[in-house]
């Protein structure tokens, strides 16, 4: 039975969740449906994904601009059989739930659900990823619906559900290319069974599903085309002249007042501070097939974040994965079962990642603050999931978005013999 205190705190949750639900919905509908321009015409980005879809799949060729692979391309050509603001409206309420899906994948890996008050923490977290989702929610995109694909793995992970892991993993890679690295680290930390699972499903994807979409004659024009896109989406001619991008070239070079030598030191010298950490959170998971939800959310992160952010096509929406480093960030240092050093780490980790995204700056800068902010809460977060995996070690316990053991090794102690 739940006491006052307690029963505040859950009204409290309530309030959370209400907040961030209109919050969410404002950022969904508001430009999109009642902003200047009328719907459906608003569905900026969506409308390239149906018409070119339509066109790959009609012509076999590849359009300017359109770098989405294959099975992403078969994909979003389903939907693209119905009228545009039919499809549109389909999109616009996937982006919508899929938005919602992601926090309450993350809200249930971390068990923030089940301590009264905890909810709060996420339209907190939320504050630090909200620009990126609103890119994402007014253009109609699809990388929230990447989101929570990759989150489902995780969740499907650390629940010992590794064959529908592997399906979520294939499936996220499928629909954009940024999270290739989860397969290799499903190998890295030994989870075969996830592993092959993800192999076969990838190869349903990116095989079989093109060749119904496209032909036997069409699949090699179909890769072909794409190959010649992805090569051209990292052209500096067209990184220059595409308005939007935020890419850490780009930073670098205005940063470096138009000197490219000194520009590539320093967008060097940010991709060795990402391999760094990478480094960090390879030798934290290797061969360790943990069931903890915090340290897998924080390792998959990190590897779809990492090349998201050195990426040359690099735009505002790409980054909504910081949810995931954010979020955990809060979680750990709410949690006062945590040592105090650690809390205040996490803390510490996650108010300068809010706090260097709300530097003011020039447009073309934005990529080197992004990687910043990147950097940092991935940073952090490899490093408290560490302590805290060291930790719950030497306690014979899980740390967080696990199952307690230290109850059992204390039964063991007290009761010689005893069975637990």
């Amino acid at each position: 039975m739940q006491t006052g205190y307690g029963r505040a705190w859950r009204r409290w949750d309530v309030v959370a969740v209400v907040g961030l639900a209109a919050w969410l919905l404002l950022d969904l509908t508001g430009r999109t449906l009642f902003g200047s321009v009328p719907w459906p015409q608003s569905a900026v980005d969506y409308r390239i994904l149906y018409d070119a879809s339509r066109h790959v799949v009609e012509t076999h060729q590849y359009p300017a601009g359109y770098p989405y692979p294959p099975p992403a391309v078969a994909i979003h050509a389903v939907s693209a059989v119905l009228p545009f603001g039919a499809s549109a409206s389909i999109w616009l309420a996937l982006t919508g739930l899929a938005a919602g899906a992601c926090y309450l994948t993350l809200v249930r890996a971390l068990g923030l659900h089940q301590r009264p008050g905890l909810l709060v923490l996420v339209p907190l977290a939320h504050a630090v990823v909200a620009y990126y989702f609103q890119w994402d929610m007014r253009s109609i995109n699809c990388n929230l619906i990447v989101l929570a694909t990759v989150l489902f793995g995780c969740a499907a992970l650390a629940r010992s559900r590794d064959r529908v892991a592997g399906f979520w993993f294939a499936l996220a890679v499928a629909l954009k290319v940024f999270p290739v690295l989860v397969l290799p680290y499903l190998a890295w930390t030994r989870r075969w069974k996830a592993f092959v699972s993800a192999v076969v499903f990838s190869f349903v994807l990116w095989v079989a599903v093109p060749v119904v979409a496209f032909g036997a004659d069409g699949f090699g024009a179909v890769y072909g085309g794409w190959f010649d896109e992805l090569t051209r989406a990292t052209d500096p001619g067209t990184k220059d002249n595409h308005p939007i991008l935020i890419s850490l070239d780009k930073a670098a070079l205005y940063a470096a007042a138009g000197d490219a030598a000194q520009a590539k030191g320093i967008a060097l010298a940010v991709c060795v501070a990402w391999v760094l950490v990478g480094l960090a959170g390879a030798a934290g998971c290797l061969g360790k097939r943990e069931r903890n939800a915090a340290s897998i959310l924080v390792h998959v992160s990190l590897l779809v974040l990492g090349p998201v952010a050195v990426n040359p096509y690099l735009e505002a929406y790409h980054l909504v994965p910081l949810a995931i480093p954010a979020l955990v960030l809060l979680a750990v240092a709410a949690d006062l079962r945590r040592p105090v050093q650690v809390r205040v780490v996490a803390a510490v980790g996650f108010v300068l990642g809010m706090a260097i995204l709300k530097v003011s700056s020039p447009w073309p800068l934005r990529g080197l603050l992004v990687n910043a902010q990147a950097l940092v809460l991935c940073g952090t977060a490899v490093w408290v999931t560490w302590a805290l995996v060291r930790v719950a070690t030497s306690a014979n316990e899980t740390p967080v978005g696990g199952k307690a053991r230290g109850l059992a090794a204390l039964v063991r102690r007290l009761v010689p013999g005893a069975k637990t």
